[in-house]
């Protein structure tokens, strides 16, 4: 009995080491990304974005928060988040451009980020030594 003992025990643990990596690696994923971006309020100009390949990331919703300390000032920041899920495994990019509303020949400021989504369907930003 004892030798069956001592030949479970190693086993035992395995499987209890298995299962806490499980555990780590599901506390670890994302199903979703956010990306915030404020504006002033007032001011003529949006964030746009734009998904390089719909076929890895979809675009699930937005949502928006306003500055309740103004501090006196008219407008107050604005911050929309953009949420993302990933629908497949790959990489692609989401170009956001702040754009003016008034003004077409004004030149978009431009943010790009390269999203990486696992055979899960976790999605996460992948930062690139020249970003």
């Amino acid at each position: 009995m004892k030798k069956l003992l001592f030949c479970l025990i190693p086993i035992i643990l395995i499987i209890i080491a298995v299962v806490v990596i499980i555990i780590i690696k599901n506390e670890n994923s994302s199903k979703e990304l956010e990306l915030t971006y404020e504006i002033n309020a007032g001011i003529p100009f949006k964030w746009e974005f734009e998904i390089e390949d719909e076929s890895i990331v979809e675009f699930k919703k937005s949502y928006v928060v306003k500055d309740e300390n103004k501090n006196g000032l008219v407008g107050g920041k604005v911050t929309t988040n953009y949420i993302f899920t990933g629908k497949k495994e790959g990489i692609t990019k989401v170009t956001f451009r702040y754009v003016s509303i008034t003004n077409e020949d004004y030149p978009p400021k431009e943010e790009v980020h390269t999203i990486k989504v696992d055979k899960d369907k976790n999605i996460s930003l992948v930062v690139l030594k020249n970003e």
